[in-house]
């Protein structure tokens, strides 16, 4: 078959038949252990820290070996985030040393720096940043959508990803260590979404930061992609629709269901290790097939 090596000769990426710590298995692909702790040592920085898909794809990364600063504007949230997460820490660790909270605007500039700093304090690096922080609305007619909800999406969604490539991107440059940067985006940010006219705005307007970051950062060894998830089933997206639509949307799920934040959680993780190495400047959808262009 074309492409593919013959048995005993190695090629592009692949090991010799004698090398002892690989097995071969019956298709004639190789397996390798993969490492247990995939992101020890790494640090990573969430924005929207105390929501539902923030606290989830902490806990995560925790189990993955990363330490994580989590940045969200209520205190009592980070609190709950806090006592929730010490149980994917499995080492006898204290939670505080594995995990930084800061209770933070992350659509002002100020807020978002003095974040970096304190994890450039604690940790002393920044490796993985999961730009995460967004608002939603009830589905409201684009002839009926007021002003100050364009105000106010566009300053959460847009600005807060903008002021996180910012001073994370300047962090890892000085680094010098390369990094990751993920910002959550939606299909809404593929599609037009009637009803959610600004949401959609805001989330296509983070394909265009994503895009020209990733030129800028690429040199650094800085990556940066956007992650789209559909319907994720949490409370800003049941309050977006009635509960009509919602067994529409559903009905429009080719895999059944919608998307849970553990599937959100395991494509940043993705996103984070250098299993991705060679990904940036891309789109990642988690949809459940619900979009296929």
């Amino acid at each position: 078959m074309a492409g593919m090596n013959t048995p005993g000769t190695p090629g592009i990426g692949v090991e010799p038949l004698n090398t002892p710590r690989l097995q071969r298995n019956p298709t004639g692909y190789f397996r390798v252990p993969l490492a247990t702790h995939r992101l020890a040592n790494k640090i990573a920085f969430i924005t929207g820290g105390g929501g539902k898909i923030g606290v989830e794809t902490a806990a995560r990364l925790i189990r993955e070996g990363a330490n994580v600063t989590l940045m969200d504007i209520s205190f009592e949230a980070l609190e709950q985030a806090l006592v929730s997460l010490k149980d994917a820490i499995y080492t006898g660790e204290i939670a505080t040393s594995r995990i930084l909270t800061v209770v933070g605007d992350a659509s002002k500039e100020e807020d978002v720096v003095a974040a970096v700093e304190r994890t450039l304090k604690m940790f002393k690096r920044i490796d993985i940043a999961f730009l995460n922080a967004g608002v939603s609305y009830p589905a409201t007619p684009l002839l009926e959508t007021a002003e100050d909800r364009y105000d106010e999406v566009m300053g959460i969604n847009v600005k807060s990803a903008f002021l996180g490539l910012k001073h994370v991107g300047k962090a890892m440059k000085v680094l010098g260590n390369g990094g990751s940067i993920i910002l959550t985006s939606s299909i809404a940010g593929l599609r037009g979404t009637p009803g959610l006219s600004v949401y959609s705005a805001s989330k296509f307007a983070l394909r265009g930061l994503a895009l020209t970051a990733a030129n800028e950062l690429g040199p650094d060894g800085i990556r940066v992609n956007t992650i789209h998830p559909s319907g994720v089933d949490s409370p800003m997206f049941r309050e977006a629709w009635s509960e009509e639509k919602l067994e529409e949307l559903k009905a429009g799920m080719p895999l059944g269901r919608f998307a849970q934040t553990h599937d959100v959680s395991s494509v940043v993780a993705f996103l984070g290790h250098e299993d991705s190495k060679f990904i940036t400047g891309s789109f990642l959808k988690i949809d459940g097939g619900c979009i296929s262009f």
